[in-house]
């Protein structure tokens, strides 16, 4: 009788034990409590996005719960926030490039940390807070214009310890994308020169790199004058200036194919900021431009030094000089 006393109180008291759930140090309830008191929603600014603008998508974890609850974002956000896109069709949009991932140690995060939506190792959420990140949807996924694209939220909590616990958004955001009426407008303009007379400097800027960005690099070279812009390059400029002039024209295809191999990274957004006109003949144009290279974004402010053309294209503007300066 007395062992059966014993054993029953032992099983009650392990029992006890077990039904108590999980908790840190300082006696808080840990992760697993995301599914439970927790929702995932996207959205975005507006229903409507020009081809070539930026397009932000909000990506909020609210914990709806009584209890603190802890998430662990992946080095690499991509993992921890992932999102599924489809167009009209029903039809997945692939992004650009998978990302790397680059934590291959499986191991638990204690850093409790902010709320403003920086990369943190461990967010901790109470009662109606809520954790935000903001992700450029242009910058990981190609879009074509005239389409009309879905969007969905899948969330892994802690994608490095449990690969297979996800929540999904409780919406679905959309956006239709029109096609730029720059583009529509300055196009037209650089070929029908005979009839419009001109090119400006900035008209003459968006075409070059708005070639750059879909690879026509026929009509890119078109703009530039190389006699004088490969001097801005370390790598080109000695040779080129030494060499013999039957030379010239060799080292100048080189240099073309250099440029096609974009050694700073892809083009993936720029905004004229401003231009200015230190002569007659003479322009100056600031450009904000954002490259890719691998899952790393590179901000820079271009200024690019124009003259006008004084060969056969009377109208145009020749890009003869560059001055890069990164942004932080």
């Amino acid at each position: 009788m007395r062992v059966s006393l014993v054993g029953f109180l032992i099983l009650s008291f392990t029992s006890s034990l077990f039904a108590i759930p999980d908790r840190d140090a300082r006696g808080e309830r840990v992760e697993n409590f995301v599914a439970l008191q927790s929702k995932i929603k996207v959205s975005l600014a507006k229903r409507n996005f020009t081809e070539g603008e930026r397009i932000p998508l909000q990506y909020s974890i609210q914990n709806t719960g009584k209890e603190v609850v802890r998430i662990f974002p992946a080095g690499d956000f991509r993992y921890s926030f992932q999102i599924i896109i489809k167009d009209e069709d029903d039809r997945l949009v692939a992004p650009l490039e998978d990302p790397e991932f680059h934590d291959p140690i499986l191991k638990r995060r204690t850093t409790v940390v902010n709320l403003v939506g920086d990369e943190n190792k461990e967010i901790a959420l109470h009662r109606n807070e809520s954790f935000s990140k903001i992700i450029y949807l242009d910058e990981y996924y190609s879009f074509l214009p005239g389409k009309k694209y879905f969007i969905t939220g899948y969330f892994y909590p802690n994608y490095t310890e449990d690969k297979d616990s996800f929540l999904r958004s409780e919406n679905t955001s959309s956006f239709l994308l029109e096609k730029s009426n720059k583009e529509r407008n300055f196009t037209p303009l650089a070929q029908n020169l005979g009839e419009t007379g001109f090119v400006t400097p900035e008209e003459t800027i968006f075409l070059f790199l708005g070639s750059e960005m879909k690879k026509n690099w026929e009509s890119h070279f078109k703009w530039i004058d190389f006699s004088e812009y490969i001097l801005n390059y370390d790598r080109f400029s000695t040779v080129y200036a030494e060499s013999h002039a039957s030379d010239k024209d060799a080292i100048v295809e080189e240099f073309k194919r250099y440029l096609t191999e974009s050694p700073s990274g892809k083009l993936k957004y720029f905004k004229v900021l401003s231009v200015d006109y230190p002569s007659k003949n003479d322009a100056r144009v600031q450009v904000y431009v954002e490259r890719m290279i691998g899952r790393f974004k590179t901000r820079y402010e271009y200024s690019y030094s124009l003259k006008k053309d004084e060969g056969n294209r009377v109208g145009y503007w020749q890009i003869k000089n560059l001055l890069v300066k990164v942004k932080k």
